[in-house]
């Protein structure tokens, strides 16, 4: 975008936590430390008559086909103590190739000002003209039409500086102060707000209403008064294309020390790769219809532009750490979502290979436990698994869950994911999310994001973790009954050891283990499902299972797969496989 208004943007003294690991959430970085958000400068003020002052906010300057929509804010101060009249001045600007135009008041314009205080003025006017003129001059101009000829009174005159011209959504910002880097925190000083801004994650969802990329703001008020967050969006800027997005929190406001976290969505193509963001604010035109009736014209300027890493959308912006399983997740103090006394710990994750389907399934397991003396709502987090090519496979959760954890104990929650076979689980990146909504609007909210070691599937050893139980096979056999109906029955004998995980509670949406009989052949003939918790229940000790088969023939060889069964939120039966007994 060419130039942004008159405005400087904070230099911003962070600590080295802030710097390296925690402007974001991320799992193994303390939460965000304290920041000093400082302004280098502030906008230049200038005396238009001893009682008033005025800077300048924006500056449009938009060419469009044979039409040039030009136009200014101007902030105007009450330097006294009494109400003061705003000047009924003219302003004007100047183009470089010596035209001027007068720009035309918004309806809206205050009339007066209060003791001390500050209004803001809008101005613009279409001028028809094809070519692209810059911007060189805005004055204020008294005209007296009380005498003939009118007499002109130039009263201030500010030569315009072209970096600070905004000319469209298209233009580039090239002001130094106003070039970020991703990550870097800043502030709106031409907004007159003390509010810091951190960009903290953006990513691409894809919902039934299209493609979008979301845009994650912490915004932080470093002051000792409350602040309300000043409206502004953000521009995704490709090679060739302006995408706009807006706001998904129509209004935040902060209180002393706060942070919170802003959402902005922009609807974009499937394809589509930023390179950079803009910073806009929006401004506002009334022009009077009669009866009372007002035109509203908007548009929108740019304040800052934050250049972004290649495949920013799709590999993530933010350095993921190493994760241990088990460990619990970090999640900075700005998060809502998960309540603090809850720590939410990924216990298991594996990669299983579907021979029938021609795809990969992982099952992940996130523990969630309650330190507090009340129970807590299970809440419903969003998860994604991100490859080292940057592809994302949202995860599915598991149908049902208990509404809550009960004080002191902890509760898992079953997850699976669809991989191409190709993937092999190396390098996967683990992100978690809220999902928020704001109107017709749904978005996701970044809680965590690290790198995931994959689990080695053990599928020949005597012990099988599924969490939260070990179950040592001590002894099995399959046998076959003869029945009165000249039929084969078949069972499987196993004689366990299963030791729980005493601090988890389990219920009726517990995952369960499910006993497939294939004949020599490798056909399916039986199967059956059996409960980890509950009434039916697999104990230590003996157990005998029927495999629900019925066959007018002995087969053998014959095998039975155990797999880890439950259903996702898709209505999909999700299986692991476990190990296999052949007889």
């Amino acid at each position: 975008m060419n130039k942004k208004m008159k405005r400087s943007l904070a230099t911003i003294v962070l600590s080295a936590a802030l710097l390296t690991t925690a402007s974001f959430p991320a799992w193994a970085a303390e939460g965000v430390s304290s920041a000093v958000f400082a302004q280098t400068s502030t906008n230049t003020s200038y005396a238009l008559t001893d009682k008033v002052e005025v800077d300048i906010k924006s500056i449009l300057n938009e060419h469009e086909s044979d039409t040039t929509k030009l136009g200014a804010v101007i902030r105007i101060k009450n330097t006294t103590d009494k109400i003061t009249r705003v000047p009924d001045y003219e302003l004007r600007v100047r183009m470089a190739d010596g035209v001027e135009y007068t720009l035309q008041p918004s309806a809206k314009n205050p009339k007066s000002i209060l003791p001390k205080t500050q209004q803001e003025l809008s101005y613009l006017t279409n001028a028809e003209r094809s070519d692209d003129a810059e911007l060189s001059e805005l004055s204020f101009v008294d005209v007296d039409m009380e005498v003939y000829p009118k007499k002109e009174t130039t009263l201030l005159s500010v030569p315009v500086d072209a970096a600070l011209v905004w000319k469209g959504s298209d233009s580039t910002i090239t002001k130094a102060s106003a070039l970020l880097k991703w990550g870097e925190a800043f502030t709106l000083p031409s907004l007159r707000t003390s509010v810091g801004f951190i960009p903290v994650d953006i990513h691409k969802e894809i919902t039934a209403k299209g493609v979008s990329t979301v845009v994650q703001i912490q915004v932080v008020n470093p002051t000792n008064e409350r602040q309300t967050v000043p409206n502004f969006g953000i521009d995704g800027k490709t090679d060739s294309k302006v995408y706009s997005g807006d706001r998904a929190e129509a209004s935040v406001v902060l209180e002393p020390g706060e942070k919170k976290y802003i959402h902005i969505v922009i609807p974009t193509d499937l394809d589509t790769e930023f390179t950079s963001l803009n910073v806009v604010t929006p401004e506002s035109f009334f022009a009077s219809q009669g009866d009372g009736k007002m035109q509203e014209d908007t548009y929108r300027v740019g304040r800052a532009n934050i250049l972004l890493p290649v495949g920013a959308a799709t590999q993530g912006v933010i350095p993921a750490p190493d994760y241990t399983l088990g460990t619990p997740v970090k999640l900075d103090s700005t998060n809502k979502f998960v309540p603090s006394n809850v720590d939410v710990s990924l216990v298991e994750l594996h990669v299983t290979n579907n021979e029938d389907d021609g795809f990969n399934t992982a099952v992940a397991k996130f523990k969630l436990t309650n330190n507090s003396d009340r129970p807590v709502p299970i809440p419903a987090i969003q998860t994604e698994l991100v490859s080292k090519d940057g592809f994302a496979y949202g995860g599915r959760r598991q149908a049902a869950t208990a509404l809550s954890v009960v004080p002191k104990a902890s509760y898992v929650v079953s997850y699976s994911y669809a991989l191409p076979a190709s993937e092999t689980g190396e390098g996967l990146k683990m992100n978690l999310y809220s999902q928020q909504a704001s109107g017709d609007t749904v978005y996701k909210s970044l809680l965590a994001t690290a790198k995931v070691p994959v689990q080695t599937n053990e599928t020949t050893s005597k012990v099988i973790n599924v969490y939260p139980y070990e179950i040592n096979i001590k002894d099995w056999s399959i046998s076959a009954i003869y029945q009165a109906s000249l039929t084969y029955d078949y069972k499987l004998k196993l004689e366990l050891d299963i030791k729980p995980d005493k601090q988890v509670t389990v219920d009726k949406y517990n995952n369960k283990l499910s006993f497939e009989l294939f004949d020599k052949v490798g056909n399916p003939v039986g199967k059956t499902t059996k409960d980890l918790s509950g009434e039916g229940r697999l104990y230590s000790g003996s157990n005998t299972i029927d495999l629900s088969a019925r066959s007018g023939q002995l087969d053998f060889p014959i095998q039975v797969k155990v797999y880890e069964t439950f259903t996702n939120e898709y209505g999909e039966t999700v299986k692991r496989f476990l190990t296999t007994f052949k007889q």
